[in-house]
């Protein structure tokens, strides 16, 4: 060997591992929590906030539906996995037409065994999990029983699927209109039309609970031609025998050589094709809400430069992710955390949905195609943002402010046509979910920080509208206000017969904010008129036992009080609190917790609070309760918030498929609170204050760099060090900012973006001078 080539081959050898770096999206697991998950949990491909969301579907029709780990089939790869929003599943089949999907749990031996046929696996396929490979933008499995490679891909608003058949001439692709999904869904129309022997196209109409009437319009292209295009009607079972379920039963009708088609129990169609060994079926559908004509603009607009490479589509979805993801740079040793922060930042913008097309058209609550106009850039559908001030708030501010103040915007074209903002914008619709307002922190904290590209009067206007009009069932459906207000205003408190205790708490936090924005305004007589309502928690304070309790009309607190007595009596909106209890909720003012410690007193604040973790009283898995470990840096132990919130990230999230988070981690919210806690911040008051500030905690990593936004933050960069940091050095021995001592456990968000270094040392011990 020469000298020359020695030496390359030494440079190759030192540069080699620098190449070989992980990226960020590398660390991300899809699986994470997709056991027993619920509906917008789920391993396939999507974009940050996707229209389409592609995966594999294989439960039975039960609450959660979709993607159940453990389960070893599938019925079908379905495009939509929001809240109360499904449609257009498609599933490759190969050899005997089968029109039943299967259960999930099927009996595989002889058609002669002891249920006879009926547990047929019909187009439904095992598959063996050593072939299940899913990352971000890409999901593939081999499915056994059809002997099909299937492949999963999307842009925002389209779906790719890549089908690589054996040998056949009954290959199969269906299309199923009517399967399995999270909500109890009505399918009120079904239309299909065969454009050509390489397109079809269709709409879904359907009705649930949550995002009432939506149509979901749907065109898709294939790139071979099918020999035949087949649909069937489903004939629903109405007899008496519910043994092993009623779906096999149905009656299915085929009807061959289709062209257009509209039926209700339309239950979907089925290609026909001839294929060669290793042959691909690219599969490429465009998602409305609006028609089937924007549904193809989607589809066009958004794959002009990928013709049929669904190898581009999918580099394309990871760079997507990759640049979002990397607004954070971590360097530590342990891999696990790693997994767990980018796993968790991933699932922060993978959970709600953009519910409008590439033209900005979209269809609103009174089912009315709207265009949207600048600032306004998108429309959105999702789940409640009830608890939000305190996870993706906070994360959508500070991380992508762009996608903060979209998300305003989105708000504020609702109250312009609705009249109201929807806590829940389920299907761009006024879903009846939860109650208080606690969306309107967001665009407080928002404006606070100086995220302001939209109409702040309006802003302030629809504050006020939603704060002060009692609730009602709007012409377009559903439900709009705060639906203990009247109670609220008349008597300072919610009365036990009239709703959850809790909302008191609630509607004083929301009024607090409403209070701030006023106060920024100038408009002094609306500050004072909400700052006081802010203080309406002191109305349920029973000075004697110390709780937040229950209390009648006439005043009297209700009798037989538990403190550990959980939920609503008579439906979740009913007497009681929702989703908690009065031991969790006494802990909720986070407007003004110097009040509350001075009224429950310091030493019993803490005492509780410490025997509520020791005693699993906390509850770190649902929205009411997620503020308990910082609570400490109001009480005069700021060490305590150290140790629980490392606590927290320790022992409370995992990556695995089984536990993960052991709680509700609605669209993301769980996944941002891990987010923030690693990096040691959070925010109590929901960063609505007039100043905006961080509670400081305990940093996970060695070194965080944010790289702050260039358009609202200067595009500066923001590092969190810690020095002598490990899993026994929990607690901030002291912390300095640019060289700068730090005296107590607060961090300006107006210092955050300016950028610089903020540094902790850490040790074993409480340093109790610290943070007092």
């Amino acid at each position: 060997m020469t000298k020359f080539k020695l030496t390359i081959y030494l440079i190759i050898f030192l540069i080699k591992p620098i190449f070989a770096q992980k990226q960020p999206i590398d660390y991300v697991n899809v699986f994470t929590g997709t056991s027993n998950s619920r509906w917008m949990l789920f391993p396939g491909p999507t974009l940050p906030f996707g229209m389409v969301k592609l995966s594999p579907d294989n439960q039975d029709n039960v609450w959660n539906g979709g993607y159940e780990y453990t389960v070893g089939s599938i019925s079908g790869f379905s495009h939509l996995h929001a809240m109360s929003l499904s449609g257009l599943s498609i599933m490759p089949s190969v050899g005997k037409v089968e029109l039943y999907p299967g259960q999930a749990k099927t009996f595989t031996g002889s058609s002669d065994g002891p249920f006879g046929t009926m547990w047929t696996a019909g187009y439904r396929s095992r598959f063996d999990k050593k072939s299940e490979v899913g990352k971000v933008g890409y999901y593939g499995v081999q499915l056994l029983d059809h002997d099909v490679f299937a492949e999963l891909t999307a842009t925002t608003r389209t779906g790719w699927l890549r089908f690589t058949f054996p040998e056949t001439k009954e290959a199969r692709i269906f299309f199923n209109f009517n399967f399995p999904v999270e909500e109890k869904t009505q399918i009120l129309d079904v239309s299909v039309t065969k454009v050509s022997n390489t397109e079809i196209e269709g709409f879904i109409k359907q009705k649930n609970a949550y995002a009432d009437e939506i149509i979901v319009y749907f065109v898709s292209q294939i790139n071979k031609s099918f020999d035949h295009i087949s649909a069937w009607k489903t004939t629903k079972y109405t007899g008496n025998d519910n043994s092993y379920g009623t779906a096999w039963r149905d009656k299915q009708t085929i009807t061959p050589d289709i062209k257009t088609l509209n039926n209700k129990d339309l239950g979907g169609i089925f290609l026909d094709f001839s294929t060669q060994k290793g042959e691909k079926i690219i599969v490429k559908s465009g998602i409305s809400f609006v028609s089937t004509d924007n549904a193809r603009m989607n589809l066009l607009a958004e794959n002009k430069d990928h013709h049929w490479d669904f190898d581009k589509v999918v580099n394309e979805a990871q760079k997507t992710w990759n640049e979002l993801l990397s607004t954070v740079q971590i360097t530590d040793k342990n891999e696990v955390n790693k997994s767990k922060f980018y796993t968790s930042l991933y699932r922060t913008y993978a959970g709600k949905s953009i519910y409008s097309d590439v033209d900005g058209s979209y269809t609103d609550m009174f089912e009315k195609v709207q265009k949207l106009k600048a600032p306004a850039d998108a429309v959105y559908s999702a789940d409640g943002f009830w608890g939000t001030q305190w996870n993706n708030t906070p994360l959508w501010t500070l991380l992508t402010p762009k996608i903060a103040n979209s998300w305003v915007n989105a708000m504020l074209e609702m109250y312009d046509r609705g009249g109201w903002i929807a806590e829940a914008p389920t299907g761009f619709e006024y879903a009846p979910i939860m109650d208080a307002q606690h969306h309107k922190a967001l665009i407080v904290s928002s404006y606070m920080k100086g995220i302001r590209n939209f109409d702040v009067e309006k802003a302030f206007k629809a504050i006020k509208h939603d704060l002060t009009t009692p609730d009602e069932i709007p012409a377009s459906g559903g439900h709009v206000g705060s639906r203990s207000l009247t109670s609220y205003n008349q008597y300072g408190y919610v009365p036990d017969e009239d709703g959850p205790t809790s909302n008191t708490l609630e509607y004083a936090y929301d009024d607090w904010t409403a209070a701030q924005l006023a106060k920024a305004l100038n408009k002094t007589e609306d500050y004072n008129f909400f700052i006081k309502r802010s203080e309406n928690y002191r109305n349920i304070f029973d000075s004697t036992t110390n709780y937040m309790r229950k209390k009648h009309r006439d005043g009297t607190f209700v009798k037989n009080f538990d403190p550990f007595y959980f939920g609503c009596d008579n439906g979740w909106n009913g007497s009681g609190y929702m989703e908690g209890n009065a031991w969790l909720y006494s802990f909720f003012v986070p407007h003004n917790l110097p009040d509350l410690v001075k009224m429950m007193g310091k030493n019993l604040f803490n005492q509780r609070l410490e025997e509520g973790f020791a005693q699993n009283h906390v509850d770190m898995g649902n929205q009411p309760n997620l503020q308990a470990p910082f609570l400490f840096n109001y009480s005069g132990k700021p060490w305590l918030t150290q140790k629980y919130s490392r606590m927290v990230l320790d022992k409370f999230y995992d990556i695995s498929p089984y536990k993960a988070w052991q709680g509700e981690e609605d669209e993301g919210q769980l996944s941002s609170l891990f987010v923030l806690m690693s990096l040691g911040l959070f925010e109590m008051d929901g960063g609505c204050s007039i100043k905006p500030y961080y509670d400081l905690s305990s940093p996970l990593f060695e070194k965080v760099v944010i790289q702050l936004d260039k358009t609202y933050y200067g595009g500066k960069k923001f590092s969190i060090e810690t020095r002598n940091n490990s899993m026994e050095n929990v607690y901030i021995q002291s912390v300095t900012l640019n060289g700068v001592a730090l005296k107590k456990p607060v961090l300006y968000h107006e210092d955050l973006i300016k950028g610089g270094r903020l540094i902790f040392e850490m040790g074993n011990k409480p340093n109790v001078k610290w943070g007092q």
